[in-house]
């Protein structure tokens, strides 16, 4: 019996129960505050049980699917609950007018803080209050500036001053902009940190305003402040203990692995750490732990004498203990799209998979076989130094025909694989295949969202740009730097204004924050393994207020890496909806056996063949030890000329 068919079966009496243990604060909306927006669907329902839990508790949890309106309930449900009340906002920057702006519609006053004379208006300003503070401006950071040398040089008569390297003092021929910049002859870094100049608000806040000030703390996003280290983590901590009252808003609560939400539960609530000290404490009771032994045996000099070695190392699994909802489900409300907006348009995925012509066939090949031989030969001395660089080759280069590749080995400096470029004025089959997409989009009114993964050095916004214009269309490029996160919204406004009809970025660069219903159909172009970036970004067109269907298109080439990347996603997804409840919102990424690179890396050794057909398929004798997940439904695996079939929830291992 499957997950789904057992909770079809006994879903009614498992409802039955958990209500009977842990009966609702909630059962009914009830409001007081006169908005100018009236809550959609579950959206009362919610706002009042966030407003009645943070009477009685520290730390409260609104977790919703994206696009359910989570700032506007956070609202709502802190005006509830202190109708005269300060709260504090700490959110990414690109989303802080947009704090601003909901909490005007709601007839409170919002003020963003920028510098320490915002701060000292605070103690006027009428209430109700939101004081909306970006988390980059929250935490003490360094900048940085050019780390270049200068020496002078004599030209035609004249010593002028120019930039060198400060270790090789070869000459700059243009200043870095990036903090990727490094010498081209000897790659040295050419930038250097530089001291802040500024003090962190967050530090301001608790130096000049009294402690418990703000009645309540609003971190939005809150799953990015669950870093251990993290400057902004421990920033949100400070500010929950100074506040004493935090709600956290997140789309992604679990990650998958117990200390991926450790860190954050214990700042939201300090009696944890009471209880579990330590990340390995709380692990041990909520998490899973996978204890590895290693065993090798030494043959002697006698004919009887051997000795026997045994290792041993611990690493975290996936997986969650639903003790651990003990903590949350009195202090949670967990929100989906379809509870607040039943009228949403319908949303759909495909994959087109595409073929290479046949001169482009032949150089890929030549290039995938020496990738695929340095990844047979780290595997088989146990490096992963070269694995990131091969596998987002091997992913990059089918769609850079247009530009030499060589991928050298870091230490030995040797090139283990070359890729010849084709002509200069090729156009491939995959870029046809896009602009005939987007062309027939806009024939029907549909605006669209490219996303690639190449900006840089493999730069696919350029030449995408540069193709749509010739075809006539009227592209964005939106690249980190061209416009600060927290004047997007409006830059994308303006331009859809001018005239834009098809944006091209990275999935990150609008993965949070921003509502993007202008464009109803979204390309991913190249494929973004990770499973948390590429859901928040393929939900940035279904919102509400959405009118046209969403259309989700994930383009890669037939028998290449982009398609094994593509059936790792997927076969990730289909295991977190399977395990996936109303806590796991966000753990697609998570509930995968291993990590992404390291099973592309095999995928390109030919350890293993993701393939789209239902089947893995393994060589007769893998060079690599291949673990595949617990399986959400049954699957057929070959090895060689047998075949068998291994049942739903069956971990499988071969060596």
């Amino acid at each position: 019996m499957t997950i789904r068919e057992f909770l079809e079966k006994n879903g009614p009496a498992l409802l039955a129960a958990a209500e009977r243990l842990f009966p609702p604060k909630v059962d009914a909306p009830a409001l007081r505050w006169q908005g100018s927006r009236r809550p959609l669907g579950a959206q009362a329902l919610a706002i009042t049980g966030v407003a009645r839990a943070l009477e009685a508790e520290r730390a409260v949890f609104l977790a919703g699917e994206m696009g359910t309106g989570k700032t506007f309930m956070a609202i709502r449900a802190a005006l509830e609950w202190k109708p005269r009340g300060r709260f504090l906002v700490l959110c990414p920057p690109h989303l802080v007018e947009k704090w601003q702006r909901e909490v005007g519609l709601e007839g409170a006053q919002a003020l963003i803080l920028r510098s320490v004379k915002d701060i000292e208006r605070l103690r006027e300003m009428p209430r109700p209050l939101f004081a909306v503070l970006s988390r980059e401006k929250a935490k003490l950071g360094s900048g940085w500036v050019v780390s270049a040398a200068q020496r002078k040089v004599r030209v035609g008569g004249k010593i002028h001053s120019a930039p060198v390297c400060p270790r090789c003092y070869h000459k700059i021929v243009s200043l870095p902009t990036t903090r990727r910049s490094a010498c081209q002859h000897c790659k040295e870094p050419l930038w250097q940190e530089a001291p802040p100049r500024r003090e962190a608000l967050a530090h301001a806040l608790r130096r000049r305003l009294p402690r418990r000030f703000f009645d309540l703390v609003v971190l939005d996003e809150a799953h990015e402040y669950k870093g251990s280290g993290s400057a902004q983590g421990m920033v949100a901590g400070s500010l929950v203990s100074w506040c004493g009252k935090a709600l956290l808003l997140t789309g992604t609560l679990f990650g998958g692995y117990a200390s991926s939400i450790y860190h954050l539960l214990v700042r939201a609530l300090p009696q944890l750490r009471e209880d579990f000290p330590s990340e390995a404490d709380f692990i041990a009771q909520y998490g899973v732990y996978e204890q590895v032994y290693r065993e090798r045996e030494e043959r002697g000099y006698g004919a009887y004498t051997r000795r026997r070695e045994v290792r041993s190392r611990s690493r975290e699994r996936p997986g969650l203990s639903p003790l651990l909802l003990t903590h949350l489900i009195g202090r949670g409300a967990f929100v989906r799209l379809p509870e607040v907006a039943e009228a949403l348009p319908p949303y759909g995925e495909e994959v087109r998979l595409v073929e290479m012509e046949a001169a482009h066939r032949a150089a890929y090949e030549a290039f995938s076989k020496g990738l695929g031989g340095a990844v047979r030969q780290a595997l088989a001395q146990g490096s992963h130094r070269l694995l990131g660089a091969l596998v987002q080759a091997g992913i990059q280069v089918p769609d850079t025909t247009w530009q030499a590749e060589v991928v050298h080995d870091p230490e030995t400096g040797s090139p283990v694989a070359r890729f010849q470029p084709l002509a200069a004025g090729y156009r491939h089959a995959k870029e046809e295949a896009l602009i005939r997409l987007v062309a027939e989009e806009l024939s029907k009114g549909r605006r669209a969202i490219v996303f690639v993964q190449g900006t840089e050095r493999r730069d696919q916004l350029a030449r995408l740009g540069g193709l749509l214009r010739e075809r006539g269309c009227n592209p964005i490029v939106l690249r980190a730097e061209t416009v600060k996160p927290e004047e997007r919204e409006r830059w994308l406004e303006a331009q859809v204004k001018q005239g834009g009809e098809v944006l091209l970025c990275h999935p990150r660069v609008v993965q949070t924050g921003l509502d993007l219903i202008h464009f109803p159909t979204v390309v991913f172009y190249q494929p973004e393994y990770s499973v948390y970036t590429l859901r928040q970004a393929a939900r940035r067109s279904w919102r509400i207020g959405q009118e046209k269907p969403v259309r989700v298109v994930f383009m890669a080439y037939r028998e290449t890496l982009q398609e094994a990347a593509l059936a790792l996603i997927a076969k990730k997804a289909r295991s977190s909806l399977a395990l996936e409840g109303e806590l796991v919102e966000g753990g697609l990424v998570s509930v995968a056996e291993e990590d992404p690179t390291l099973a592309l890396a095999r995928a390109l050794a030919g350890a293993s063949n993701l393939a789209w057909n239902g089947e893995i398929r393994l060589e007769e004798r893998p060079p690599v030890g291949i673990t595949l997940p617990t399986l959400p439904e049954p699957v057929v695996v070959r090895v060689g000329r047998r075949k068998v079939r291994f049942e739903a929830g069956q971990p499988v291992l071969f060596w």
